[in-house]
């Protein structure tokens, strides 16, 4: 009998965001499939795939926006086609989560050389890579400087703007429903900004990103006064599938205490069209939008599978 004890509890912490962001939470679901693989007992073929069946739709139901997580049971899903074996089951993870790593290590390189001496940055909702491309470039002895927005309603940018200036980066926070006010070049403009960058949650088949709430704002704001939008998105993060879509949280994140008849509607995410995006920046470098599917096709064709 299978023992889904560990999975369920790496799946409780997804769903209750103890374990958060794209990248994390796929890493914590390959650990865990990568353990429970090598470590359990199966007893034929059936078994070994009524446990992966099991565990990998409990991990990707718990965050089902996520394609970096889907992608991952994916590919290790092609795998199973092929070898009843556990052990090369759980090298399937071992080798995606080293595409991670790689991708992780190689895009700072790739997106620096987009920034220049003297460029004013905006940016939008917490990710770990725009952090470390943004010091890199600090690193690389260019003068820069960053503007960034709260990320309401969890406000993770105030532990960003934080690494940013604890690593020598000049950072002014702004409230997200001034974004679009500071991009803008037209009617008024306070702040010269040279480009903007945003991290992408998913990327879809139609080459549309799904990104954190206020990036439409953004978007029109940057199309309008013709600023250029790059998108940090691996290619292990494109919905090839087409099932992920605009997810809606609870109310009470936003208002814990609101009247039990007043209802909110909190949309966690928004989408941005294809067309008035730069350059999507990825592990295998600058690929303009509609040319992601071929790359996927030539880099990672398992996943599409």
């Amino acid at each position: 009998m299978v023992n889904l004890k560990n999975v369920e509890k790496i799946a409780k912490d997804i769903k209750d965001i103890t374990i958060q962001w794209a990248t994390n939470i796929a890493r914590e679901a390959c650990k865990i499939m990568q353990k429970e693989l090598s470590n359990q007992q199966f007893k034929d073929s059936e078994e070994l795939s009524d446990f992966f069946n099991k565990a990998s739709k409990m991990l990707v139901e718990a965050r089902e926006t996520e394609p970096l997580l889907r992608n991952a049971m994916k590919y290790a899903k092609s795998k199973l086609k092929w070898w009843a074996d556990a052990n090369k089951i759980a090298d399937a993870f071992w080798e995606y989560l080293w595409w991670i790593e790689r991708e992780e290590e190689i895009r700072p390189e790739i997106w620096s050389e987009l920034i220049h001496d003297w460029d004013i940055i905006f940016t939008h909702c917490h990710s770990k890579s725009v952090i470390d491309i943004l010091v890199k470039a600090r690193n690389d002895w260019k003068n820069i400087h960053v503007y960034n927005t709260e990320t309401r309603p969890l406000y993770q940018w105030r532990k960003t703007s934080q690494d940013l200036v604890n690593a020598g980066v000049p950072d002014t926070m702004v409230v997200d429903s001034s974004a679009s006010s500071i991009i803008d070049n037209t009617l008024w403009n306070t702040v010269d900004i040279k480009e903007i960058f945003l991290w992408s949650d998913c990327i879809k088949p139609d080459w549309t990103v799904i990104n954190k709430i206020w990036s439409f704002a953004i978007w029109l704001s940057a199309w309008n006064s013709w600023v250029p939008l790059y998108v940090v998105g691996s290619l292990l993060k494109i919905d090839v599938v087409d099932k992920v879509w605009i997810e809606t949280r609870d109310g009470k994140e936003l208002w814990p205490e609101a009247p039990d008849w007043l209802d909110i509607v909190n949309f966690a995410f928004d989408r941005i069209h294809h067309k008035c995006i730069t350059w999507i920046v990825t592990e295998f470098g600058v690929i303009r939008p509609e040319n992601l599917m071929r790359a996927v096709e030539k880099y990672y064709p398992r996943m599409l599978e």
